[in-house]
C-alpha cells in the first residue's frame, strides 16, 4: 500500500500548503464582507420599491443565480481587459489592461455572486425587527437613515448570523476556483505539487484536509459566538452598550407602555368611583330621580345632586 500510497507524503504536502492558507482565508472573508454589503444594498432596493431600479436589481440577482460562478469566473477574467481597451480608446487614456489583480477580479466575482443569495436573507431579516422598536426611535426624532444604522441593521445582523457564517464556508470552499485566473492558493500549489513528483492524490487529499480542518474551526467559532448572542445576560449587556438615542428609544417605549397602563388603570378606577357615588346616591333616604334630555338622569338626596348617563 505505501508503494501506491505515500503517507509521508501526504503529511509532507499538507505542512506545505499551510502557508497558503491565508490568502485563501483572504479572499473568502474579503468576497463574504463586500458580498454582505452589496447584498445590504440589494435587499433595501428591493424593500424601496423603487421603479426601474428594482427591476434592474431583480434582474442582476436573477443573472447572479442562474450562471455557475464557473463561468462569471471566466467572463468577467476576459471582460476586464475589453473594459479597459474601451476606456483607453474613449478618453485617451493609457491604462495597462493587465496589470489588474487576479485577487481584485476573483473577489469582486465571489462578492456579487456571494450578494445575490445573501439579500434574500438580509431582506427576511430586516422584516423580522420589532415594528415598535423603529417607531420609538423615529419618535425621538431620527432619520431614516439613523434608525437603520442604529436600531434595524444591528438587530437584523443577530439574526442573519446563522445564515450569513454558512455563505462564508461555501465561500471558502468557492475560493478553490481562484486559480483560474493565476492565483496561487491552497488548490493551485497543490495542482502545482502533484505536478512535480507526479502525486496528484497525495496532493489532492492534503488539500481536502486543509478544507476540512478550515471548516471545523470556522463552525465551532461561529457556534459558540451564536451561543454567546443567545445567552439570556447577553441581550441586557447588549443593551448597556447602545447608544445613547437608541438607548433612550428603548426607554421610550417602555415609557409609553407604562403610561399606556396607567392610564387604563386610571379611567377604570374613575368609572368605578363615580358609579359608587351614583349608587350611594340613589340609596339615600329621600332620595329622587327624574329624567332629563337623552339618556341623562339627575339624581338628588342627602344634601346631593349630581348627573349619571
Amino acid at each position: 500500500m505505501n508503494d501506491i500510497v505515500d503517507f509521508g507524503t501526504i503529511a509532507e504536502y499538507t505542512l506545505a500548503l499551510l502557508p497558503y492558507v491565508p490568502l485563501t482565508l483572504g479572499i473568502s472573508a474579503f468576497a463574504t464582507v463586500l458580498g454582505t454589503f452589496i447584498g445590504l444594498v440589494m435587499a433595501l432596493i428591493k424593500m424601496s420599491r423603487i421603479p426601474v431600479v428594482r427591476q434592474l436589481n431583480a434582474l442582476f440577482v436573477s443573472y447572479l443565480r442562474g450562471t455557475p460562478i464557473l463561468v462569471q469566473l471566466l467572463l468577467n477574467v476576459n471582460a476586464v481587459p475589453i473594459a479597459i481597451l474601451s476606456i483607453n480608446r474613449t478618453f485617451g487614456t493609457e491604462l495597462d489592461a493587465l496589470a489588474i489583480s487576479p485577487f481584485l477580479v476573483a473577489g469582486l466575482t465571489f462578492a456579487l455572486h456571494e450578494a445575490a443569495y445573501s439579500s434574500e436573507t438580509i431582506r427576511a431579516a430586516l422584516g423580522a425587527v420589532d415594528r415598535r422598536e423603529i417607531e420609538a426611535a423615529q419618535s425621538l426624532g431620527m432619520t431614516s437613515g439613523q434608525t437603520l444604522r442604529r436600531i434595524t441593521i444591528p438587530i437584523a445582523s443577530v439574526i442573519a448570523f446563522p445564515t450569513l457564517v454558512t455563505y462564508f464556508v461555501g465561500m471558502l470552499k468557492q475560493s478553490s476556483l481562484a486559480f483560474l485566473v493565476s492565483m496561487v492558493e491552497v488548490t493551485a500549489y497543490a495542482r502545482i505539487l502533484g505536478g512535480r513528483d507526479y502525486r496528484f492524490f497525495e496532493a489532492y487529499l492534503a488539500t481536502a484536509i486543509i478544507y476540512w480542518v478550515m471548516t471545523v474551526a470556522i463552525e465551532q467559532v461561529a457556534r459558540r459566538v451564536e451561543r454567546r448572542m443567545q445567552r439570556p445576560g447577553s441581550s441586557e449587556k447588549r443593551r448597556r452598550g447602545l447608544p445613547a438615542q437608541q438607548a433612550a428609544a428603548r426607554t421610550a417605549s417602555a415609557e409609553a407602555s407604562a403610561t399606556a397602563t396607567v392610564t387604563v388603570t386610571a379611567s377604570a378606577s374613575a368609572s368605578a368611583s363615580a358609579s359608587a357615588v351614583t349608587t350611594v346616591a340613589a340609596d339615600a333616604p329621600g332620595a329622587a330621580v327624574s329624567p332629563r334630555r337623552g339618556d341623562a338622569e339627575t339624581v338628588s338626596g342627602g344634601g346631593w345632586e349630581g348627573t349619571r348617563a
